[in-house]
């Protein structure tokens, strides 16, 4: 399985807190990319009481097809990459800091 990866600084330069950041980050993404749908179902939820699961039972099934939809390694590495660009911008501008506080 051979996926792109920014130059310079593999995947596994990640720690595990960065990992979880990283998860944290595709979930709420995920959750935001179907907001439509989650909305739709809370709006059921609502009107529907204590019947919710029989009478939103088509909300629900369409909340959950988005989110599943989401749950695929491509969306975790989109947002793994997104993680090391911003990193390496990071380490990036500490370097050029570093230089400039040296030139002086």
């Amino acid at each position: 399985m051979d996926r792109k990866r920014v130059d310079g600084l593999p995947p596994w330069m990640l720690t595990p807190k960065e990992e979880k950041e990283v998860f944290l980050n595709w979930r709420d993404n995920t959750w935001k990319a179907c907001d439509q749908f989650v909305q739709d179902f809370v709006k059921c939820e609502h009107m529907a009481g204590y019947g919710v699961w029989f009478k939103c039972r088509k909300q629900s099934t369409k909340m959950k097809e988005c989110i599943k939809s989401r749950q695929k390694q491509e969306y975790v590495d989109e947002e793994r990459d997104k993680f090391i660009k911003k990193k390496m911008e990071f380490l990036n501008q500490q370097r050029e800091g570093q230089r400039r506080d040296k030139a002086e």
